[in-house]
């Protein structure tokens, strides 16, 4: 059973897994690696990543070649 994580763990996770990846993620990759932790966004992810986003976290936009939003930390 898939878990709601809080949103402070939530947010560490996002920018733990972001600042793995070797490039920016899909967010449909974010949330594969979320069900896999056996987690879920407090929110739906695109929600919870734009949040992160207006608040200056992360980064995001959206890539016409990967046909979806793509995220990253500087």
């Amino acid at each position: 059973m898939t878990r709601m994580m809080g949103e402070k763990e939530a947010e560490d996770f996002v920018l733990k897994v972001l600042r793995e990846a070797e490039e920016p993620l899909l967010t449909r990759e974010i949330e594969e690696r979320t069900k896999n932790a056996d987690g879920q966004c407090p929110d739906s992810a695109v929600r919870f990543l734009n949040k992160l986003r207006f608040k200056g976290i992360i980064r995001g936009e959206l890539s016409i070649e990967r046909k979806g939003w793509i995220w990253w930390v500087d």
